[in-house]
């Protein structure tokens, strides 16, 4: 992916007739009505109901090339190996002069994401996290034969040959003159001692190359409110072949007080120095959100930083 690259202009969906035109070339249907459900860091999503089949679509608009055809053929991996329904992709646009936007045009599936969700009783709550972890698990538990890596490759034959190169190329970003203006001094350090350590963090690492959701959290997981049944699961960014550790951090994200990560240490045993890697995915994602799209926060940034540091400490490793 490109680093902080200049996002596409969605602000000329919003009236509806670039919607309408690639439904009717993908679809061959014309919209009857639609609604923006959704804005993000990368993606614009709207909903439109349709003239024929399907009669209830879901349009995801990217800010940048080639996530659409990413996220597509992520889904379709997850799908396959799911427990939870994962919406079913209906087409593709890739840029074009007549269409120049990207987008993903999958199934709608019922439900509310499950952000606010308020559970009526504590069995209820139990069904529902259990529900959730199996779909994980399920994942978690598909290993790909050619090694870690993105579902297209390149693949390495180990955790830390894959996790090594991507850090060093987020670290040689990183360091452009460019990011010196927003980056503390404080939070580079750590990115430079951590992945100067990076062999002793990933030491203790589970050594299978899984199947992950790389961003699988409440606000992406859907329910039934009337009967707190999961619905389904979306918006993976980064659906790869890597550590299943990884997904772990997103778990707490958005409601920790429903306590899936607990829950999930509870049914699988983690191995020693957990906690560090835990600090250092953590960490090292917002570096890699950061280079994609340019967001920075720095008390975020340097909260994780001071927990990965105090992580590394502990381990002797700073």
């Amino acid at each position: 992916m490109n680093d902080i690259a200049a996002p596409y202009d969605l602000d000329a969906l919003e009236d509806g007739k670039v919607l309408g035109l690639l439904l009717q070339e993908l679809l061959g249907c014309r919209v009857t009505r639609f609604a923006e459900i959704g804005a993000g860091f990368y993606a614009a999503v709207y909903e439109a109901w349709l003239d024929g089949e399907p009669e209830h679509v879901v349009v995801k608009w990217h800010k940048y090339s080639g996530y659409s055809a990413r996220e597509g053929a992520q889904l379709k991996l997850l799908s396959r190996h799911a427990i939870l329904r994962v919406p079913e992709v209906y087409g593709i646009h890739r840029h074009t002069p007549d269409l120049p936007y990207e987008a993903l045009v999958m199934e709608h599936i019922p439900g509310v994401n499950a952000s606010k969700i308020q559970f009526p009783s504590d069995r209820v709550k139990a069904r529902f996290i259990e529900q959730v972890l199996d779909n994980l698990l399920a994942w978690h538990g598909v290993e790909s034969p050619e090694g870690y890596g993105d579902i297209g490759g390149p693949f390495y034959p180990t955790w830390l040959g894959c996790l090594s190169a991507r850090v060093g190329t987020y670290q040689d970003r990183v360091h452009a003159d460019r990011h010196r203006d927003t980056v503390s001094p404080y939070v580079m350090g750590v990115i430079d001692r951590s992945a100067e350590r990076l062999p002793e963090i990933l030491a203790g690492a589970d050594g299978r190359a899984s199947l992950v959701h790389s961003d699988y959290n409440l606000w992406n997981v859907l329910y039934d409110p009337r009967t707190f049944q999961v619905t389904g699961v979306i918006d993976p960014i980064d659906a790869e072949w890597n550590d299943p550790e990884i997904d772990l951090f997103h778990l707490p994200n958005c409601r920790p007080d429903v306590g899936l990560l607990e829950r999930y240490l509870e049914r699988v045993k983690v191995s020693e120095g957990f906690s560090l890697r835990y600090a250092f995915y953590r960490f090292w994602d917002d570096v890699k959100h950061y280079l994609r799209m340019g967001w920075y926060e720095e008390k975020r940034f340097r909260t994780y930083a001071r927990a990965l540091e105090e992580e590394m400490i502990a381990h002797g490793l700073a």
